[in-house]
C-alpha cells in the first residue's frame, strides 16, 4: 500500500480513537461519574483497544525510528500485523451482528462509530492485504497470535471485578455468570483461530511478492 495513503488512514484511525476518547471522558464527567471512570471504561472495549493498535501498526510501517528493536520494529512485524487483522476483523464482524441493534449512535457518536467499526477495520484489512509480504506467516504461528484475545480476557475479567462493570453483555458476569461468559470467550477464540488461519491461507496465494534482495 502507499505510504501517503497509510498516512492517511493511519492519521484518521488515530483521529477516531483519540475522539472516541474525548467522547468518553466528557460523556463520564457529564454524568458525574468523573473523567477518571471514562478513562477506565474506555480501555475496556476490545474495539478501541484493537484500533489503536491498527493505528500503531500502520504508523510504524511509515515512521522509521532510527533505533532497532523497539517498539515500531515489533508493531512492523508481519505476525502482529496479521494478528491485528484477525483482531479488527472480529471487531467489526461482532459489532453488526451482535452489538450494533442494541444502541443508536446519532451525530459525531453515529461518525465515529461507523468509523470503528465499518470503515477502519475493511481499511485495516486491505492494509494487511498489501503490506504482509507473501509466505510471511506461517499456520504454527498462530497459537502465538491467540495470546491477544486471551490476554484481553483475562484483563476485561479482572477489571469487571475491580470495577463492577463489563464492556459487552456476552461476557458480562454479573449479568449471565462465569460459566456462560467464559463459554462465549471461547467461541470467539474459535472464531479467531479459523480467521487467523484464513488470514494466512490468503497471505500465501494472494500476499503481495516480497522483494528481491
Amino acid at each position: 500500500m502507499p505510504h501517503s495513503l497509510t498516512r492517511l488512514l493511519a492519521a484518521l484511525a488515530w483521529l477516531t480513537v483519540g475522539t472516541q476518547f474525548y467522547l468518553s471522558v466528557s460523556g463520564a464527567i457529564a454524568d458525574g461519574t468523573g473523567a477518571l471512570h471514562g478513562v477506565v471504561m474506555y480501555f475496556g472495549y476490545f474495539t478501541l483497544i484493537t484500533n489503536i493498535l491498527c493505528a500503531g501498526v500502520m504508523t510504524a510501517h511509515v515512521v522509521r525510528a532510527p533505533s532497532k528493536g523497539g517498539l515500531g520494529d515489533f508493531l512492523r512485524r508481519p505476525g502482529v500485523a496479521t494478528t491485528a487483522a484477525t483482531a479488527i476483523i472480529i471487531v467489526g464482524v461482532v459489532y453488526h451482528l451482535i452489538l450494533a441493534a442494541q444502541w443508536d449512535p446519532q451525530g459525531i457518536n453515529l461518525i465515529v462509530d461507523t468509523l470503528l467499526h465499518t470503515i477502519l477495520p475493511i481499511a485495516f484489512v486491505l492494509f494487511w492485504w498489501r503490506s504482509v509480504p507473501r509466505g510471511a506467516v506461517a499456520f504454527a504461528h498462530i497459537p502465538g497470535w491467540i495470546g491477544y484475545p486471551a490476554g484481553y480476557a483475562v484483563y476485561v475479567f479482572v477489571r469487571g471485578e475491580l470495577v463492577d462493570s463489563y464492556p459487552y453483555p456476552f461476557i458480562d458476569v454479573a449479568a449471565i455468570g462465569y460459566g456462560p461468559a467464559l463459554r462465549n470467550s471461547a467461541g470467539i477464540a474459535v472464531v479467531f483461530v479459523a480467521l487467523a488461519a484464513l488470514l494466512v491461507g490468503l497471505n500465501r496465494v494472494i500476499g503481495p511478492v516480497p522483494p528481491e534482495n
